[in-house]
């Protein structure tokens, strides 16, 4: 065999291997931002039924209010509350059939959990008896908080991932792959922080 085939055979076979390489780990760090995102669903879907729970039992599922219920300013709040709930909801089932969510999912999904945590604030102001309002609050707190360290870990994930994937030369099996960006949930965290 001649030494340039010879040279050339080891090439492909060094650039094969990197390649596989480079694959294997982007589908590990891939998987781990799916497992991490597990852990993250699982408190977020506790705090929707927790919100939920809250609800009075004619509130609960409503998908659509009338405008007559809408003049009491109390109902108002529980109909913003449990529509918020619900939007909050089909966020996060639109971000867990995502194989790995993508910025513009996560965004969604961070701005629907402030727009649910807004409506539980304004629904505990207006519409709970002042004597129930601590403890429902510090329930409340303590959801978020547990919320914070599966937050932390799938943001890392995520960011190793994002990483990985512009790293060169990982980016061309990146691209070639079709491994998109995935995107964190940051601000979810910074609400939670804020509610302490």
């Amino acid at each position: 065999m001649p030494p340039l085939i010879l040279w050339l055979c080891i090439a492909a076979a060094v650039l094969l291997f990197w390649a596989v390489g480079a694959y294997n780990r982007l589908m590990r760090l891939r998987s781990g931002v799916s497992k991490a995102f597990a852990a993250l669903d699982e408190q977020l879907v506790r705090q929707i039924v927790w919100v939920q729970g809250c609800l009075p039992e004619p509130m609960r599922n409503l998908t659509q209010a009338s405008p007559i219920e809408l003049q009491d300013k109390v109902t108002a709040t529980w109909v913003k509350l449990s529509a918020a709930s619900d939007q909050f909801a089909a966020a996060l089932a639109g971000a867990r059939s995502d194989a790995i969510a993508n910025a513009p999912v996560m965004a969604s999904l961070v701005l629907a959990h402030e727009a649910m945590c807004t409506a539980l604030a304004d629904a505990l102001a207006a519409a709970v008896a002042p004597d129930a309002v601590p403890q429902l609050q510090a329930q409340w707190t303590g959801l978020l908080h547990q919320t914070w360290s599966p937050r932390a870990a799938f943001d890392e994930a995520v960011r190793t991932y994002n990483q990985a994937r512009t790293q060169f030369p990982a980016s061309i099996i990146a691209r070639l792959s079709g491994f998109k960006p995935a995107g964190t949930a940051t601000r979810i965290a910074e609400f939670t922080h804020a509610a302490r």
